[in-house]
């Protein structure tokens, strides 16, 4: 091989491993907004935890874009639209999108909650303490439209995190209702398919900041045989201790139902709260309480 070839060759090689890096910049670059350079140093770090920078994009902003847009084959072109919030979907009016959350709360969501309009209020009162605030919930939105059975929690959360800068996590362990919550809301919100107790004690092992809010509403409650559901929530509160600080709201569903009374879904975390003096912030169908250590 003559001396010009050789440096053909080389020169080859180079653009070929330039071009690598780039194709490699890049999609790491979808993945994480832009900060692909720095995921890629994390990444190289001798002392990289790949399964803890892995959990971290798969729960993105980033990641549930692509998500999306590979469950509706739409295009980039139709990235904006797909991403926002569906508010026809939740069986709210066109003109509810031109409003900001507090006073489309008041015009159109606090009529359709009923007997959780005074809860809600009082998480979102409490969370506008709370800079760019991180909400996590169990259990998420399920049937659109449902306002008065199920509180559409999930699409709350997303158009609040939306105007904070916030971001919000929902677990669920049936598709079919993170496909409904994932169609509702924004790519503010990240929908995980897993078991809750599982996912939250996860979510602990990876260096999240603390909730703003944990909103518990995953299992169902048995009016004939509430502990199985009070048991499982207690044990959802157990797995996000280390999600938990000074500050976080913590609410729970179901709580004050008829004809079981105060207790339903919150019996043993009521208990758990009222020993550590944990403040009330509201109690009727729902319970929200604010730690303070």
């Amino acid at each position: 091989m003559s001396e010009n070839d050789e440096i053909k060759k080389n020169s080859n090689q180079v653009n070929a491993k330039n071009r690598s890096s780039t194709a490699v910049l890049t999609f790491l670059d979808r993945l994480t907004d832009g900060a692909g350079e720095a995921l890629l140093a994390r990444i190289k770090k001798k002392s990289a935890n790949i399964d803890e920078i892995s959990r971290e994009i798969a729960s993105s902003a980033p990641m549930e874009r692509l998500r999306k847009l590979a469950l509706t084959g739409t295009d980039q072109q139709d990235n904006v639209q797909m991403t926002a919030a569906d508010y026809d979907y939740v069986g709210l009016p066109a003109e509810a999108m031109s409003h900001d959350f507090r006073s489309g709360f008041d015009s159109f969501l606090r009529e359709r909650l009923g007997k959780r309009a005074g809860g809600f209020k009082a998480i979102f009162d409490a969370l506008d303490q709370h800079d760019i605030p991180l909400i996590i919930e169990t259990g998420c939105l399920r049937v659109a439209r449902n306002w008065e059975g199920d509180g559409q929690s999930t699409f709350q959360f997303d158009w609040y995190a939306r105007e904070r800068k916030g971001r919000v996590l929902t677990i669920d362990i049936n598709p079919q209702s993170v496909d409904s919550a994932r169609r509702a809301c924004s790519s503010v919100t990240s929908t995980i398919l897993n078991d809750s107790v599982a996912t939250l004690d996860a979510l602990g092992t990876v260096g999240m900041p603390p909730a703003s809010l944990l909103y518990l509403d995953s299992f169902d409650l048995d009016i004939n045989n509430p502990m199985p559901s009070a048991i499982h929530h207690a044990m959802e509160l157990m797995a996000a201790r280390r999600l938990l600080g000074p500050g976080s709201i913590v609410c729970i569903d179901d709580f004050d139902v008829p004809p079981l009374g105060p207790g339903g879904k919150g019996l043993i975390v009521d208990e758990f709260f009222n020993t550590i003096r944990a403040e009330v912030l509201y109690s009727g169908y729902q319970k929200v309480w604010r730690i303070q250590i």
